[in-house]
């Protein structure tokens, strides 16, 4: 009989959400699979639903608003399953400290004022930052997004269920 590939307890679901949770990032190992109806047994009602994109795709965004560190996440949805979460207050540029060099840096996502955005992509952590880096000489960069998806083997495996470069929204 094949495993079940889902964490279906809601132990086992605060303890892959915690370290985003808590803005612990070197602690984050990646989004485990997790439906719907787990969520819900662990975080309760969301505060807010809407239709967003999500990557080139539709999504389905829950806002969950919490007492921590990272102020709550957003949660997206895809076919009943968690694909991507997202806090809502992003960690400050030391929470860097001990991840290594990402596995790639793509093209800006978002844009934010004063700065250009890359998005570090963390393969083997599932983790993607949004590194707000100023126009300014000598400004600091900034964590302005931070976000966990699965552990993915290559840079290549960040694809447009997740991600959409500005330039291709861009309409001429």
């Amino acid at each position: 009989m094949p495993k079940n590939p889902y964490i279906d307890n809601s132990d086992s679901t605060r303890a892959v959400l915690h370290p985003l949770l808590e803005l612990d990032i070197p602690s984050w190992n990646g989004l485990a699979k997790i439906t719907v109806e787990t969520l819900y047994a662990t975080l309760g009602r969301p505060k807010k639903v809407e239709d967003v994109e999500l990557g080139w795709y539709p999504a389905l965004q829950l806002t969950y608003i919490m007492d921590t560190p990272s102020g709550g996440l957003a949660v997206y949805i895809r076919n009943n399953e968690v694909v991507l979460i997202e806090t809502l207050i992003p960690p400050p540029l030391s929470a860097m400290v001990g991840l290594g060099p990402p596995s790639a840096i793509k093209p800006h996502e978002i844009l934010v004022e004063n700065a250009y955005v890359h998005e570090y992509l963390y393969c083997e952590r599932g983790l993607v930052l949004s590194i707000a880096e100023s126009f300014e000489e000598g400004q600091p960069h900034q964590i302005v997004r931070c976000r966990g998806i699965r552990p993915i083997d290559s840079p290549e495996q960040f694809g447009p269920e997740l991600y959409r470069a500005f330039e291709d929204k861009t309409v001429w």
